[in-house]
């Protein structure tokens, strides 16, 4: 009897809604679509590939342009440490010649000795003096040997001059009463004073 009256409640139903008796519910819409379902999710892998590259594209080109305009790394240049060759300072030569025009430095010694040539283990040391040297200067006008008269004090500050003076000391050589360059020897004094910061 339940049975019954529940269809005879469909049956009005349906009446009032116009429709048959016969008339069957749609079906979903991708029930029998296998074939286009199949179509739509390769279109959206498609489209997300082609999303992909467009957008990896974009990144590179934004890259390229970011390499081609900037700077190049500033470099700044040290400036060079002067390092003393090995030179043992020898016993001075043994007189003084004082020729009628004697030997004059050319340019200013101490740039001779500028900062970078003081030697980096005597200022961990903090070792400062005075020293002089004797040198012997050829009728070229080069530093031909050199000694010490008096120390600083320090090997590597005695050292150190007799190498500075071989390396750049450059003189005016002496000349005899007819003008001509002789050989002569000289004594110089180099104080060595720690840099200061």
């Amino acid at each position: 009897m339940i049975d019954d009256l529940e269809d005879l409640a469909r049956r009005q139903a349906r009446a009032q809604n116009g429709l048959g008796p016969s008339h069957a519910r749609p079906q979903p819409w991708f029930v029998g679509s296998g074939r286009r379902l199949t179509w739509l999710i390769v279109a959206l892998v498609a489209v997300l590939i082609a999303l992909r590259g467009v957008t990896t594209l974009w990144l590179a080109e934004d890259a390229s342009n970011w390499w081609s305009q900037r700077k190049p790394a500033t470099v700044v240049a040290r400036p060079p440490v002067y390092v003393p060759r090995p030179v043992r300072a020898g016993p001075p030569p043994s007189t003084i010649t004082l020729p009628p025009r004697a030997s004059r430095p050319k340019g200013n010694p101490g740039r001779w000795f500028d900062a970078g040539s003081y030697p980096p283990t005597a200022i961990r040391a903090g070792e400062e003096g005075r020293t002089v040297a004797r040198i012997s200067i050829g009728d070229d006008g080069f530093v031909k040997s050199c000694g010490i008269v008096t120390s600083s004090g320090s090997n590597r500050l005695d050292v150190a001059t007799c190498s500075i003076l071989l390396d750049r000391g450059v003189f005016e050589p002496a000349r005899d009463e007819a003008g001509m360059a002789i050989k002569s020897t000289i004594d110089l004094p180099v104080r060595w004073v720690l840099p200061r910061d």
